[in-house]
């Protein structure tokens, strides 16, 4: 074989290499330690909980033109959402009380809550802002017997908090431009959250200061942890906006479980076609080069609230958790608070009576019943084939795969071992 034959075989084999990478790489996706499909799991996230916004109450609008405040679109539902009170939070956990799963625990939400909120308050010196931070909030928006209702959730397993925001905004736009007129002062003296602009202030929108987003997020780290006794495990980024330098932030202060990314807004992208299509390569080069990071995709949406066809809304939902089953994927249920806290009663109705209607299509098999978890059990099986977590008072430790596993937990400076058997589920009571 002459140098030239010899050079079109290797220019041919590099071809063929280069378009198998190609292929492999395009094609990749969230890769699992254990096989999904016989485990039929779901998990129900659920952003913008303990925001105190939209607005206190219904009525805050009389005699005000709310379109004035924020001209052009906006979704209308969000005109009256507002901070969730102690029956809203105890009718969701008594839906999820409701089904139980193959693995006889019950349904089990996963709230992505806010950790602080601004109010503009009048003292004796006059107006000043006011900073609280969970589980304290601005007296607009007093709740009396919510925290109480979230305790009584937490301690029953029903309810399992997660990060979402310190704000929720960026704090230094909403302190520039809540004042900047009449009736921007007007909203924001009675407690409403939104201003003019404020579609615009993301909180982690790419101008703001990298060494600001971290020390915030540092201090939210230790509100969640006082709060709920329990390290961040998951972030879910407020409005979907982030970009890879908040990322890596989040990864080096230990928040490596990542919900959504697909559904990711990074403002460094271009748009268009070309932007989505640079937007799928960055996700496809972060699943193979930051192993380290857990991505968790929302496949499934329960958003019936914002929506004229409501029951079409839970048909699909329905239909997408059996298609990431069939996929071998577990089904994650992207569903906002506005759909189960809201200022017009008959919207909390529809949002409750949907999550039911949803519940009720996935367990309509006692042969096929789902296994409800959270993050934390999904993150864990994907990447070790073993997890454990404490639901209210109990620990539960799973095993997804075909072998006997040992499982080391540590929690609250206790350290316990535990043998799983196969594809195995163990749930104890957790003492200190």
């Amino acid at each position: 074989m002459n140098a030239m034959k010899k050079g079109m075989l290797i220019v041919a084999t590099l071809a063929v290499l280069g378009m198998v990478m190609g292929i492999c790489f395009l094609t990749t996706g969230v890769s699992s330690v254990v096989d999904w499909r016989p485990l039929r799991a779901v998990a129900l996230e659920s952003d913008d909980w303990g925001l105190a916004g939209f607005v206190p109450s219904a009525d805050v609008w009389h005699g005000s033109n709310r379109e004035e405040l924020i001209p052009g679109h906006f979704p209308a539902v969000y005109w009256e959402s507002t901070l969730e009170d102690s029956l809203m939070v105890a009718d969701l956990c008594g839906i999820m009380a409701s089904f139980v799963g193959a693995d006889g625990l019950p349904a089990v939400f996963q709230p992505n809550y806010v950790m602080s909120s601004l109010s503009y308050e009048k003292d004796a010196t006059g107006w000043v802002w006011v900073r609280y931070n969970l589980p304290q909030f601005p007296p607009a928006y007093e709740r009396k017997g919510m925290w109480e209702a979230v305790e009584e959730g937490i301690e029953a397993g029903l309810w399992y908090p997660e990060f979402h925001a310190t704000w929720h905004y960026d704090p230094a736009m909403r302190l520039e431009n809540a004042l900047k007129n009449d009736l921007a002062k007007k909203m924001t003296k009675a407690g409403v959250t939104l201003f003019p602009e404020s579609e615009k202030a993301r909180e982690l929108g790419q101008w703001r200061s990298l060494v600001d987003l971290r020390r915030e997020l540092q201090g939210s780290q230790r509100i969640f942890q006082d709060v709920f006794q329990r390290p961040v495990g998951s972030i879910i980024a407020p409005d979907y906006t982030w970009n890879d330098g908040v990322e890596t932030m989040w990864e080096q202060l230990g928040v490596r479980v990542i919900q959504g990314k697909r559904e990711q807004r990074d403002p460094t992208l271009p748009g268009g076609k070309f932007g989505r299509g640079v937007k799928f390569i960055k996700r496809q080069w972060a699943l193979l080069n930051h192993r380290q990071r857990i991505y968790l995709e929302r496949n499934c949406r329960l958003e019936p609230v914002q929506s004229p066809q409501p029951e079409q809304v839970v048909l699909r939902c329905t239909a997408d958790t059996h298609k990431a089953w069939a996929k071998g994927q577990p089904a994650i249920v992207e569903t906002h608070r506005v759909n189960f806290a809201h200022a017009d009663p008959g919207v909390v109705k529809l949002g409750q009576d949907s999550m039911t209607d949803y519940l009720e299509s996935i367990c309509a098999d006692a042969d096929q019943l789902p296994v409800f978890m959270v993050d934390a059990e999904i993150a864990q099986l994907q990447t070790r084939g073993v997890s454990w977590v404490v639901r209210g008072n109990q620990l539960i430790l799973r095993n997804g795969t075909h072998g006997r596993r040992l499982v080391v937990v540590t929690h609250q400076n206790t350290t316990k071992w535990f043998a799983l058997g196969a594809q195995s589920v163990i749930k104890t009571q957790w003492k200190q």
